[in-house]
């Protein structure tokens, strides 16, 4: 009698994580920003609180992620600077994740006090909005960060272009980002209908490291994946990146658009739909 018991709490517990499986896999959509390379010119401190109002106004957003680049290319940026663009931001409606740029740390005359100045300021930038996601971060790297909401798995990554300041640092940087995203899409990959990974770089040869693991992960994980970036300045989308399951999409540099919203659907034909409310 003992046995039998035992064995129907397992069924009882198999059908209740079941259950909770397919709730997380069959959530609500989830429509999000994203924006990118900016502010830049004089013309970015105007655009951005005109675009903070629309978000308000408009209210589908849950959040705003930022894919990198606050700042023109320069060789010395001060920390006033850094500081001036996290006050900025910290006026958007939406919470704010940051990923890291070239222009602000890599290609810097010291990329290490750029760095200093980034984690400073962006780092934990999340911590500025109560409903800010509940993200969790790599050990190794903690600007590497992810979440899961309404059934999409988000994982934000340093993955910059521009200059190769430090061979080493380069390989080891790519070889976690690597690690971060195929650990995520596995250990949670069971649990979601989609996955989003953002960040700076367009992709090149220079990144290659790292975007082999990537699509290799990708196509493992066989859901709709969605790889956002900037670095580019320009709108692009490319379906089936690579692998069947990818969609790459480069996003508009702040002068030229309003942050893009994402609608992840619950329609496999169909998973991701963009509005760049460019009118």
């Amino acid at each position: 009698m003992k046995q039998v018991r035992v064995a129907g709490l397992a069924v009882l517990l198999g059908t209740v994580a079941s259950a909770v499986t397919a709730l997380a896999v069959e959530a609500e959509p989830l429509t999000f920003s994203v924006t990118g390379d900016g502010p830049r010119g004089a013309e970015d401190w105007d655009l951005l609180p005109a675009y903070f109002a629309l978000e308000k106004a408009d209210g589908r957003s849950a959040f705003l992620l930022h894919v990198g680049d606050i700042c023109k290319g320069h060789d010395v940026l001060p920390e006033a600077y850094y500081a001036r663009v996290a006050e900025l931001f910290q006026r958007s409606p939406v919470p704010v994740v940051f990923v890291p740029g070239d222009n602000e740390w890599n290609d810097l005359e010291d990329p290490d006090e750029g760095w200093r100045f980034w984690e400073r300021h962006f780092l934990r930038f999340p911590k500025h909005f109560a409903d800010g996601p509940k993200v969790w971060r790599q050990h190794v790297r903690p600007e590497n960060v992810a979440w899961i909401a309404q059934g999409v798995l988000i994982m934000g990554i340093n993955l910059v272009g521009g200059t190769v300041h430090d061979a080493a640092e380069w390989k080891r940087r790519h070889s976690q980002n690597a690690a971060w995203v195929r650990d995520n899409l596995t250990w949670y990959g069971g649990r979601v209908r989609a996955a989003v990974v953002f960040a700076q770089a367009a992709p090149s040869e220079k990144q290659e490291d790292f975007f082999a693991p990537f699509v290799e992960a990708a196509a493992t994980f066989g859901k709709p994946l969605l790889y956002l970036h900037g670095d580019g300045h320009a709108w692009q989308h490319e379906p089936q990146w690579r692998a069947p399951n990818v969609l790459r999409v480069q996003v508009d540099q702040v002068s030229k658009a309003p942050p893009v919203l994402v609608t992840v659907t619950t329609d496999p034909g169909q998973p991701f739909v963009f509005d760049r409310r460019i009118d």
